[in-house]
């Protein structure tokens, strides 16, 4: 699974808010959400800083849809 992938796991609501903690646009669908972060990570900043955007019960609730806790 890539970034992007997991990335679909998380609610709209949740993607907002880690976009609004990177001080990006919080606008549009939740695609456009995913995008931008995915650009984000393209562009060079580190998963795991991203990933410190969401909060913490965001990033597990993913993770547990996936299966990796």
């Amino acid at each position: 699974m890539d970034f992007e992938e997991f990335l679909q796991h998380f609610r709209s609501d949740d993607l907002s808010h880690a976009l609004k903690s990177l001080e990006l646009p919080t606008t549009g669908n939740k695609p456009d959400r995913v995008s931008r972060l995915v650009d984000l990570e393209k562009s060079g900043t580190e998963v795991k800083q991203i990933l410190r955007a969401f909060r913490v019960d965001d990033v597990k609730r993913a993770a547990k849809s996936v299966g990796l806790i």
